[in-house]
């Protein structure tokens, strides 16, 4: 099923998985400046309405002809892969699906692409959860990973295959790695939209003690990073590339600067709950690759982002 129209005289950007939290940042944020193919298993409709520029596709991301089919009708410039699976659980039953989903979409996006000349770039979305709880930080891209869940495992294993394809096929080809993102249109069982709505509502909080660290950064800030990136596709391509604020912040801090802004009544209950086993203590990214591909490099501040946030979220309710 395909709606809008792809505009002309623009570079195509093929956006795979869409309708997810990340997508429709991209597309929000890009859609006057490239020519998008939304493309994902099921589209958001009420979401792609405001933007009727944009040719969103419901297809089957995990069936090669479906992915020919498109890529032949709307032959891409860049392409940003941003199909994934995306769970903290340790379950060792989740492999399957991972593989089937992640891995699967990738070699056939891949499969596809490798003869079309219009292409400049393909981005894989990794994960800066594949460097793990015995990585020093700040993480840098050429550290060795040691991933601690299923996710992450197989995030690094699409990150691996995504290189091994430019270094054996000439693929233009990168990944990489956000920090921990937040901000409009993610999804209520996620970390910080989780935490907002509770202290919003005034209700009690149970966590761990807090003392996690993390590398938060505002989706906004991720669409211009790569936006930047493919600007410069030339010197990115065949890199690992961190998009972060490169700044640890405890998940107390986090909680405590949240319930200040809200000035909520909600109760916190730090030490409620035990850490994980193999809980990642310090996230940090190294973003100094980043900066010498985008000079102009920037990055909200964290409070003003949770700022921000809140606002959409307080739109979200009134609608």
């Amino acid at each position: 099923m395909e709606k809008g129209k792809a505009t002309m005289n623009k570079d195509t950007l093929l956006v795979v998985g869409a309708s997810g939290f990340v997508g429709k940042n991209i597309i929000e944020q890009l859609y006057e400046k490239y020519r998008i193919i939304a493309v994902d298993k099921k589209v958001d409709d009420s979401f792609f309405r405001s933007f009727l520029d944009v040719v969103s596709i419901e297809a089957d991301i995990t069936n090669l002809q479906d992915i020919e089919d498109i890529i032949d009708l709307y032959p891409p410039n860049f392409v940003v892969n941003l199909v994934s699976i995306v769970s903290a659980e340790r379950d060792l039953s989740m492999f399957s699906s991972l593989i089937e989903t992640n891995l699967k979409v990738l070699i056939n996006l891949f499969e596809t692409l490798q003869n079309k000349s219009s292409l400049r770039l393909f981005v894989q979305f990794g994960s800066a959860e594949e460097y793990g709880s015995l990585c020093p930080v700040p993480f840098r891209e050429c550290d060795r990973e040691y991933p601690d869940s299923p996710y992450a495992l197989i995030k690094q294993a699409t990150t691996n295959t995504t290189l091994m394809l430019h270094r054996n096929y000439d693929f233009p080809s990168m990944v990489i790695r956000p920090g921990n993102l937040f901000g409009k249109y993610q999804s209520k069982d996620k970390l910080i939209p989780y935490l907002m709505d509770k202290l919003y509502h005034g209700e009690n909080i149970e966590m761990t003690p807090g003392k996690q660290e993390r590398d938060f950064i505002y989706c906004s800030d991720l669409v211009v990073s790569l936006d930047g990136l493919l600007g410069n596709y030339k010197h990115a391509i065949g890199k690992i590339v961190n998009i972060a604020s490169g700044v640890g912040i405890s998940l107390r801090s986090l909680v405590e600067s949240a319930k200040s802004l809200l000035d909520s009544d909600s109760k916190i209950k730090f030490g409620a709950l035990p850490y994980r086993k193999n809980e990642m203590m310090h996230f940090q990214c190294d973003v100094g690759l980043l900066k010498s591909l985008i000079p102009n490099y920037r990055v909200t501040d964290f409070k003003i982002g949770l700022y921000s946030y809140l606002e959409f979220l307080k739109r979200s309710m009134e609608d």
